[in-house]
């Protein structure tokens, strides 16, 4: 394999499953029920590719009051449950992994999401050979994205250095966390402008997986 890089490395949500959609419907109806007249394109503009649990702050002060005790797990069941019925995989995304393996790259999943999450969403979709003893998350490092920790963890795992990774992610706060590990970062237009993607430190966009392979083999 000649490739200037040595490993690839992708965000799950957005990128590997079309979860964004199903997990804002989800956040959109709770914050509606809690007092907050939310809509979705505000919540997805709000939230996607950002921890939950640390926005939870934010929330309260939008909402003028505290949440209730159970708001996390309550979000996370209802998350879960919607992401089991529904969860379908990105386009295409199955035959780029088959040419990464085809290729011998090494490759790896490094989200801002809570294990769990991925080990369902992965996992009803059949993705999760593909990955597995490759994913990082959230649950392992003590800043989820717009921190670099996930993506600087799985360089480290996987015992590559970050200038000769390539992360792909759809998120502001993704590229933000994979410029910061010091990664060429590739932007995944599905739930993102492209113009914010390059903005925030992307080296270039595309809006088609059948793209992907060309731009880093």
């Amino acid at each position: 394999m000649n490739s200037r890089f040595d490993m690839v490395a992708f965000d799950c949500d957005g990128v590997l499953v079309d979860s964004e959609p199903i997990t804002n419907l989800v956040l959109k109806d709770y914050l509606n029920e809690l007092g907050w007249r939310i809509s979705l394109n505000e919540t997805c503009d709000t939230f996607i590719g950002r921890s939950i649990k640390e926005q939870m702050p934010y929330m309260e002060e939008k909402l003028g009051k505290a949440l209730p005790e159970t708001f996390l797990p309550e979000f996370q069941r209802r998350r879960d449950e919607a992401l089991r019925q529904q969860i379908r995989v990105i386009p295409e995304i199955e035959q780029v992994l088959k040419k990464l393996q085809s290729s011998a790259m090494p490759f790896c999943v490094a989200s801002g999401a809570d294990s769990g999450k991925m080990q369902i969403t992965l996992g009803h979709t059949g993705l999760l050979p593909y990955f597995e003893g490759r994913m990082f998350s959230g649950s392992d490092v003590a800043r989820t994205k717009p921190a670099p920790d996930v993506y600087l963890l799985a360089a480290k795992s996987m015992a590559k250095l970050p200038g000769r990774c390539v992360v792909i992610e759809d998120t502001v706060a993704g590229v933000t966390a994979g410029v910061a590990a010091g990664m060429h970062v590739l932007g995944f237009t599905r739930s993102s402008k492209a113009d914010a993607l390059l903005a925030a430190g992307a080296k270039q966009v595309f809006d088609d997986m059948r793209d992907l392979p060309e731009l880093i083999l």
